[in-house]
Parts: structure tokens; C-alpha cells; sequence
């Protein structure tokens, strides 16, 4: 069963839109329970793109990785803005996010999702995240609790 899992972290992808998972299902193993929790993630951006759709690159940079469909999308699916400079995350921030030009706003009334070479063309140049942190409460803690958040961030 491991080794299936293993094996399937290594399968190429195609583009895709992402799937939410506010929270990971607990993972079995024969004789074995083991639970994974998410953290939540913070992250700085190099330009103001808070308001626009993020989406996943592969490391090259050339191609769409995942997308989110438009229905998945929504005010509710926004970062949310914290001092410093820094945004608590709600869609899935990694490594190799870019950022389009639709907003949140725009892409939630799309009746389809645009294509990936679409996508590709709306990549903000320059646009990209440039600091992440992973905190210690799970997403929906911080989303609950900025406070806490805030606090994460000062220490």
C-alpha cells in the first residue's frame, strides 16, 4: 500500500484544477494509524496580487500544474491580508505558485475554467511568492483565530 502511494507521488500530471482539502484524511497503514494534520501556510507576495487567482506551475515555470475551477473560487477562498505584509493562505500557496490577472471576483463567475496555455498567458509577470511559513494550527485555526496568527508571525 506504501509503495502504491510512493509511486503515485511520482506520476507525471496533467493540468488539472486543484481539488480543496481543508483537511487531510487520516492515512492507514496495516497495523498502523497515522494522522496528518495540514498546517497553516503565511506568505509574502513581490508585488500586490492578493486580489488575483493563484495557480500552480511546474518548477520549470513553462506549464500549468493545477488550477482551481471557478466554482471553487470565491470571496471565502481569498487570502487574508495580516500586518507586514504577509497573507494567510485559503486556496493552496506552494513553491511554484503564479498569479493571473482575473481576480477572485472575475474567475468565480467564469462558466469554465480557461485552458492551461490560457492560463499560461495570464501569468503576472513578476508576480510571485517571495517568503512562506508554515504554522503550527491548522488552516482552519487561523482562519478562526488571526489573532493567533498574528502572534505566530512576532515570534
Amino acid at each position: 500500500m506504501l509503495s502504491l502511494a510512493a509511486a503515485a507521488c511520482h506520476a507525471p500530471q496533467q493540468a488539472q484544477p486543484a481539488a480543496d482539502t481543508p483537511e487531510a484524511a487520516p492515512a492507514k497503514a496495516p497495523g498502523r494509524t497515522v494522522s496528518m494534520r495540514p498546517r497553516a501556510l503565511v506568505y509574502k507576495t513581490s508585488v500586490p496580487c492578493a486580489d488575483n487567482v493563484a495557480i500552480s506551475l511546474n518548477p520549470a515555470g513553462t506549464a500549468v500544474q493545477s488550477y482551481p475551477a471557478p466554482g471553487d473560487v470565491s470571496a471565502a477562498s481569498a487570502p487574508v491580508e495580516l500586518p507586514g505584509g504577509w497573507y494567510l493562505d485559503r486556496r493552496g500557496i506552494g513553491p511554484n505558485t503564479a498569479f493571473i490577472t482575473l481576480t477572485y471576483e472575475e474567475y468565480s463567475h467564469l462558466k469554465q475554467a480557461p485552458s492551461p496555455e490560457e492560463l499560461m498567458k495570464m501569468v503576472i509577470p513578476g508576480a510571485e511568492v517571495t517568503e512562506m511559513r508554515s504554522l503550527d494550527m491548522s488552516p482552519a485555526r487561523a482562519a478562526a483565530d488571526t489573532a493567533a496568527v498574528i502572534r505566530a508571525l512576532e515570534r
